[in-house]
């Protein structure tokens, strides 16, 4: 063979090992993160208790928090409950701006998010449903906190959600259907 084809076959043969080394290396990276895919459904009253630190001065804030169901949303099988505890609710416009501390109570652990969340009126009708709400991942670290097998453990999570709030001001209760993205770094 000629010393021309000869090179050339082997920055060919360089360049292949370099893009399989990086799509493994991108392979071995998305095996780290876990996701979840989880949907938190059903009806409760709304219990005032103390949440993780929200404004900053190193004390326990009250929230309203109300456990309902965690269906894994692959399965459709109840995988653990949900406390989804809500607090510095403002009004902006139409709807509500607040603050979100759910804790995802699995088997093997429980995990804790929080997020600033929106709650908007639904603009079609939908039976059973009077708002939509929703939480961007924050870009940072969502998780606050974790037991179990999720102690350390840091990601985003993000919130798609309707909810029934017609007997919120006079009975406090939130009729819940909800899903949320865990991803785990």
């Amino acid at each position: 063979m000629n010393k021309r084809i000869m090179v050339t076959l082997f920055f060919v043969i360089i360049g292949l090992f370099v893009v399989a080394f990086n799509v493994y290396a991108e392979c071995k990276a998305s095996e780290m993160k876990k996701v979840y895919v989880v949907q938190i459904r059903g009806s409760d009253v709304g219990e005032t208790r103390m949440v993780p630190d929200i404004d900053g001065d190193g004390k326990l804030d009250e929230a309203n928090c109300f456990d309902i169901e965690m269906v894994d949303l692959t399965t459709n099988k109840v995988i653990g409950t949900a406390t989804d505890c809500l607090s510095n609710v403002k009004k902006v416009g139409d709807g509500l701006a607040l603050v979100g501390t759910t804790y995802f109570n699995f088997e093997n652990g429980t995990i804790v998010s929080r997020g600033n969340t929106s709650v908007q009126p639904a603009t079609h009708e939908y039976k059973g449903v009077t708002h939509i709400t929703g939480a961007a991942p924050s870009g940072g670290n969502d998780i606050i906190s974790g037991t179990g097998e999720f102690e350390g453990a840091t990601g985003s999570v993000r919130l798609s959600g309707m909810v029934d709030m017609s007997n919120t001001m006079d009975e406090n209760i939130i009729k819940f259907d909800c899903i949320f993205v865990i991803t785990l770094e």
